[in-house]
């Protein structure tokens, strides 16, 4: 009988796929995301690891990570907050309010990590996409709230000025050994520092020490000041405070009856998630937590988990740090949809005029949610706006009205150049929307080019059928003289202006004008088969009636004619943008019975 061998090179890359399959599983990466990240979180994660580890964030991802201290500890630490995501709807995360408790810290810088990587590799933060949940949602995150405790629990009291170690041991009952240690350097209690019902503490201790000294006053310690300040001034949609130990959830203090529903079902998707046992509220609750406190400021949900298995008067061991990043990985994905659900529906439905632009293709979307029912795939182009809600434009289109992200649009108004033909400097940066901070390509040398329109101190170029946006002051304007009987270049309509420089049937051309190797690469069009899916079910209720929060007569017509005035100054596409053909490949078009009907409502 023949058998066939596999071949030695064949062996090994099957052995490699499968050494980074087993990787990826063991670090829980999320669908998306590669084990190759900044943070590793199986080690002692110190104040200055954190501090390094967020700056390369910083530096990796400039667009979607920014760092900045929101004040200092006892003794003169940064107590360093990250934003993570590009969204208006806000969810704070924080750790470490108590010192032992650090593997909290771990949890959210090893979150943060994984999200970004995600973000960039157009992957997966639970069931969302990670660039449709990070473009709405940020995600302000300080991983250690109490810096001087941590490193004291970590590192004994050797890590602090001389002067102060002997006070160190007495707040210890003499012990060198701060294992057991959560308050903060001061010996306070910063969970026990918040002003909801912090006269009824139960059990608080008689003097500075080691736990449960809740202060002489409400927001006495600096670090309690600092989450304050932060919380105030962001007012975020849901917050969560990260303790350890004990695999439970507390969701729940004193909260009003209106919103006892909404933040159970909140309480009850994230024990779905993790396996967490909620805690039953009580009629008499001991006070003085960060969330008890968030819960009666702001009337929004807020949630404490103890994460990890019950581990004493000590650290969680990292030896539990899969069982945590299992259960944990995804959490964004649920934090982030409940949150922009919260945002969305304070928004309201507006009537809007004028145009947008698409510098890139984008899905059509029945309501404002990005889980909703496709419409179409839309080409680069202009557009009629006709409303807005929260960030999302309804617009216009030769399928009938739907929704787009407003802050993947440029708004009008879009200006007629001074005349068709412009010459590109040499040097000059050439981007592929103004929305990009890096450039796409750099010109060579100087070159004419047709100009298409004016937006704001950007100028939509052609050369050589390639589109391209380059800064107003790089280029300058050619006078040009009519020539009798000279016929038009192009007949109005007939090419598509797309900013991608594609039009279905074109392939590529060269620009002999781009240097060598700067050549623009595919941008974040939609790609066959990479068609967002729809969503997850909504819980009955969050579907929005259709057309409920428009004034009478504010219905715009569903319509595929033309909109007069909307043609732009070059007659290069018919003023609707364009509309990918079923046929195109990733369309997808709703059965006309289908789209005579509902669809889903605000985001979950």
């Amino acid at each position: 009988m023949n058998r066939s061998r596999l071949h030695p090179s064949s062996f090994i890359r099957m052995l490699l796929l499968l050494i980074a399959v087993l990787l990826a599983a063991g670090t829980g990466v999320p669908a998306g995301a590669s084990a190759s990240g900044i943070v590793n979180p199986k080690q002692i994660y110190t104040y200055e690891i954190m501090v390094r580890d967020m700056k390369k964030l910083a530096e990796r991802y400039p667009e979607l990570i920014r760092i900045r201290s929101i004040g200092k500890s006892e003794y003169g630490r940064e107590i360093w907050s990250m934003d993570l995501g590009n969204g208006p709807a806000v969810v704070l995360l924080n750790g470490s309010h108590h010192a032992r408790e650090w593997i909290t810290t771990v949890l959210l810088m090893a979150l943060a990590d994984r999200y970004a990587q995600a973000y960039v590799q157009n992957g997966t933060i639970g069931s969302y996409r990670a660039v449709d949940l990070l473009d709405r949602v940020t995600f302000r995150i300080v991983p250690m709230v109490n810096p001087d405790g941590v490193t004291l629990q970590q590192k004994g009291a050797g890590a602090f000025p001389a002067e102060v170690r002997p006070q160190l041991l007495r707040l210890n009952g003499g012990s060198s050994n701060f294992k057991r240690w959560k308050a903060n350097a001061k010996g306070i209690d910063l969970n026990r520092q918040y002003p909801a019902g912090w006269g009824n503490i139960h059990n608080p201790a008689p003097a500075p020490g080691y736990k449960n000294y809740k202060g002489i006053r409400p927001i006495q310690a600096k670090e309690t000041q600092a989450m304050v300040k932060l919380a105030r001034e962001t007012k975020p949609e849901i917050a969560v405070s990260y303790h350890s130990s004990g695999e439970i959830l507390y969701w729940n203090f004193l909260t009003p009856a209106a919103n006892v529903e909404r933040d159970r079902q909140i309480a009850n998707a994230y024990a779905a998630l993790t396996g967490y046992r909620l805690v039953t509220p009580s009629k008499n609750p001991s006070g003085g937590g960060f969330t008890d406190w968030f819960i009666q400021e702001f009337g929004r949900p807020a949630l404490t988990p103890e994460i990890g298995r019950y581990s004493g008067e000590s650290n969680v061991p990292l030896t539990e740090w899969d069982r945590i990043w299992k259960q944990h990985r995804d959490i964004g994905g649920l934090l982030g949809g409940e949150g922009y659900k919260l945002w969305m529906k304070r928004q309201k439905a507006e009537t809007a005029k004028g145009e947008i632009r698409l510098t890139r293709s984008e899905t059509l979307r029945r309501w404002p949610d990005p889980t909703a029912d496709q419409i179409a795939v839309l080409y680069e182009g202009r557009y009629t706006v006709t409303r807005k809600k929260g960030d999302w434009y309804e617009i216009r289109t030769d399928r009938g009205t739907g929704w787009v992200p407003a802050n993947r649009t440029l708004r009008g108004p879009f200006e007629k150049p001074e005349s068709d033909t412009i010459v590109i400097t040499q040097g000059a940066e050439l981007f592929d929307s103004p929305l990009n901070e890096k450039a796409a390509a750099i010109q060579k040398k100087a070159a004419e080019a047709k100009a298409l329109e004016i937006w704001r101190n950007w100028a939509l170029i052609r050369i050589d059928r390639k589109s391209w946006w380059v800064r107003t002051s790089d280029i300058d304007f050619v006078a040009e003289s009519p020539k009798p009987g000279k016929p038009s270049e192009k007949a109005p309509g007939k090419e598509p202006e797309q900013g991608s420089g594609k039009v279905p049937g074109d392939g590529p051309s060269e620009s002999p004008g781009v240097a060598p190797g700067n050549e623009p690469s595919e941008g974040p069009g939609v790609a066959p088969g990479n068609e967002p899916s729809e969503g997850p079910g909504k819980a009955p209720g969050d579907e929005p009636e259709q057309n409920s929060e428009q004034a009478p007569g504010d219905n715009p017509e569903q319509s595929s004619e033309i909109i007069p005035g909307d043609k732009p100054a070059d007659g290069s596409d018919n003023g609707n943008g364009g509309i990918r053909e079923p046929s195109a490949p990733g369309t997808v078009t709703m059965p006309e019975e289908e789209a005579k009907g509902g669809g889903k409502g605000s985001a979950a």
